[in-house]
């Protein structure tokens, strides 16, 4: 009796968790409130479910209606969550369950999820990308232009984004040789960006060696 009630039961979890309702996730920021002793996920299409969270990710943050955003990133992480199961090794899965987190503001779970994916892989530039963004919203700008420059290391050398919000933070942590740098770097990865030209030329007409910043490293 116990055996056939378990065979019911499994396929309605795993019915749950394929369309967004899975027990106990939302409880614990999208992977540990749930003990997975009895869900075989192994027969899944993790290319598919990949593939609907990131659907439904791309929803929630172009949503401006709050009850939609809300509703995409529930979805989004059952599918994240899911797919941390089929390949528990993969950071990908946890790296979005943070973004998730970050989004919904849950500050706790967002470092738990990044912790996860560095732990899987610490130079994943995917990761340390939005882990420095996560510590731009917090204006942790010397922390967030450490893991800028860990994905521009690691992969986002000809990514114009990373160039771009690097040169950005040099910018504002006062370091405008190293700014001007990366401007130029990303004018190069995008030569119609005008604004970046004349930004570079603003940097140019500096003494930049005279400022606070090289003032205070020189002594």
């Amino acid at each position: 009796m116990i055996c056939r009630k378990y065979f019911l039961v499994l396929p309605l979890v795993l019915i749950c968790f394929l369309f967004g309702y899975p027990p106990s996730i939302a409880a614990d920021g999208g992977y540990s409130g749930y003990k997975n002793h009895a869900a075989d996920f192994s027969g899944l299409n993790a290319d598919l479910i990949r593939k609907q969270g990131d659907e439904y990710f791309v929803k929630a943050y172009d949503s401006e209606v709050d009850a939609d955003k809300k509703k995409f990133y529930r979805l989004a992480m059952n599918k994240y969550y899911v797919l941390s199961q089929i390949y528990p090794g993969d950071y990908y899965a946890y790296a979005q369950m943070a973004r998730i987190n970050d989004e919904r503001a849950e500050d706790r779970f967002a470092k738990k999820n990044f912790s996860q994916a560095f732990n899987l892989d610490k130079y994943n530039p995917y990761t340390n990308f939005y882990y420095a963004e996560y510590n731009i919203k917090r204006e942790r700008y010397h922390e967030a232009l450490k893991y800028y420059l860990t994905a521009y290391n690691n992969g986002y050398k000809d990514n114009y984004i990373t160039n771009f919000k690097i040169a950005v933070l040099y910018e504002k942590l006062g370091d405008l040789k190293k700014s001007k740098e990366f401007y130029e770097n990303s004018y190069k990865l995008n030569p119609e960006a005008n604004d970046l030209r004349d930004k570079i030329n603003s940097i140019q007409s500096l003494n930049y060696e005279q400022t606070e910043y090289y003032h205070s490293i020189r002594e």
